[in-house]
């Protein structure tokens, strides 16, 4: 079921078995699962189902760090999220970012990368890759022209790509839109989360543009509105930031030089990793990583 906000009559106080808050790829997914595992969901999105100038204003910030896009326009608030405007570009995270190194500071993740392994299979399927991702010899095996390099110190990788762009819109979600136990709510902007002495959320807040409000209780809340929409609801709200971490480490596409060709023929490693390649039928790029060793 789809209900508006800013449209539609909605009682006021709305109960459900779990609020998932942002429908983007994240929100979207976490929903298709908890539906698959029978659980009631409600899923909470700030925008409605195409850009519109004045909800997209809401994301708007100020930046003070490194020059960045204006916060705005680099994420999108309506149904999809910005999967509407991602390159598809899909890869897996290496076991050492996992780890913690002496010369990174607050490195270390509290899981380890096998914990993610069935996540990962099951996020592969979900966006059109049932076997997994491509691997490096399997571009060699489709006559892709990769080098041979010294595996004590270069690895051979892959970047998927998502040329689906489409498969997060609302008109792709007609699964949730007609499932039983599923209510989609549109422009409801979350701007409170209510909790209990003990710090369990009872209740979330949103609100629409025209002054429509709507209270949900559920026994579960999911925040899945984005790297920079998240904190932000947390911080507002005062809550899981007791150890002053909720909103840093934010990163986004690091560009730095890792080495160049001093010898050589540069043209044929231009030819292997500078574009796309078509592998059975899907668009795969490779890329040079260090070693397992280093």
């Amino acid at each position: 079921m789809h209900l508006d906000l800013e449209h539609d009559d909605i009682p006021a106080i709305r109960l459900t078995e779990v609020c998932v808050i942002g429908a983007g790829a994240a929100g979207i997914g976490v929903a298709r699962r908890l539906l698959a595992h029978g659980h009631s969901v409600t899923l909470l999105e700030s925008g409605g189902l195409d850009y519109e100038a004045k909800t997209a204003d809401l994301g708007a910030g100020r930046n003070v760090g490194e020059p960045y896009y204006d916060l705005e326009d680099s994420r999108l608030r309506f149904f999809g999220g910005t999967t509407a405007i991602w390159g598809g570009r899909c890869a897996e995270l290496d076991p050492v970012d996992f780890e913690r190194r002496d010369w990174v500071p607050h490195s270390g993740w509290p899981v380890s990368r096998e914990t993610l392994e069935p996540y990962y299979r099951e996020a592969w399927r979900a966006l059109g890759f049932p076997q997994g991702p491509d691997t490096a010899g399997a571009m060699k095996a489709a006559g892709v022209p990769l080098p041979d390099l010294d595996p004590a110190r270069l690895a051979l990788g892959t970047w998927q790509f998502d040329e689906r762009f489409n498969r997060f819109t609302f008109d792709a979600c007609a699964d949730l839109r007609a499932h039983p136990r599923c209510t989609i709510v549109t422009h409801a902007t979350v701007t409170g989360i209510e909790a209990n002495e003990g710090g369990a959320v009872t209740h979330v807040e949103a609100r629409s543009l025209t002054g429509r409000t709507l209270r949900i209780h559920a026994r579960y809340f999911v925040l899945a509105a984005g790297g920079l929409e998240n904190p932000r609801l947390l911080l507002a709200n005062r809550l899981g930031n007791d150890r002053d971490l909720v909103g840093r480490f934010f990163m986004e596409h690091p560009h730095a030089r890792g080495g160049r060709v001093v010898e050589g023929d540069a043209w044929a490693l231009l030819g292997a990793f500078a574009r796309p390649h078509r592998v059975g039928g899907r668009k795969v790029a490779a890329l040079v990583t260090p070693s397992a060793a280093r």
